[in-house]
């Protein structure tokens, strides 16, 4: 009975009609995140400055993996992170940057470079990855309070604001409840990020041939 009543929450969560607006900011958040669970990709796009020098990505995702940009520094990097394993291309001014030696990193530029997963790049990479992680930006915040209703890239929404971190958090009031956008004011980040293409994002493949660096 238990299990049957569950999944029914998460059913009526899922397809709840628009009277989601009408929801108290912790249930709307609850809403978005049940959806979120359930999608198997989605496409996130931001600019501003989220650590680390990132000012921007665009990123595909697909499970657990990623495909897309990122601006480092002001170098744009292609990356793909694939089964636990990064692959990236960028520029002869960010192996420069990173003290690789010029031999070297003329070799690597504007090459695809593999980083097998467990090596101290792959986890430098890897962290990015906490940019299109949606269901932790979901748990992770202050009191809510209610932002209204409106409409982003003609899409209706609902706003629920973060009133300790300043954020506001845009959710669709049609369909599954997904995250729309997100504003960022306060905290390590500040910027706006898009969320897009909800369960329209197909598996990514490997990049050609590229350079393997040693796993340390």
């Amino acid at each position: 009975m238990v299990v049957v009543l569950a999944a029914a929450i998460g059913a009526y969560l899922l397809t709840r009609p628009s009277g989601l607006a009408s929801e108290t900011p912790t249930q709307i958040v609850q809403a978005a995140a049940a959806a979120v669970s359930n999608a198997s990709g989605f496409e996130a796009s931001a600019t501003g400055h989220f650590g680390n020098g990132v000012t921007s990505f665009d990123f595909k995702v697909h499970g657990s993996d990623i495909d897309g940009t990122v601006t480092l520094n002001g170098n744009i990097v292609d990356l793909d992170v694939i089964g636990g394993n990064v692959y990236f291309k960028a520029p002869l001014a960010f192996w420069t940057a990173e003290g690789v030696s010029g031999a070297t990193a003329a070799q690597f530029a504007a090459e695809w470079v593999e980083a097998p997963a467990g090596s101290s790049t792959a986890s430098d990479f890897s962290g990015l990855s906490s940019l299109t992680d949606v269901s932790s930006t979901l748990e992770n915040h202050g009191p809510l309070a209610a932002g209204g209703t409106g409409t982003v890239d003609g899409q209706s929404v609902v706003f629920v604001k973060d009133s300790t971190n300043g954020g506001t958090l845009a959710v669709a009031t049609s369909g599954p409840a997904y995250p729309v956008q997100l504003s960022e004011t306060s905290g390590s980040a500040s910027g706006v990020l898009t969320y897009s293409n909800w369960n329209a994002v197909a598996a990514f493949t490997l990049p050609p041939s590229p350079f393997t660096i040693p796993s340390s």
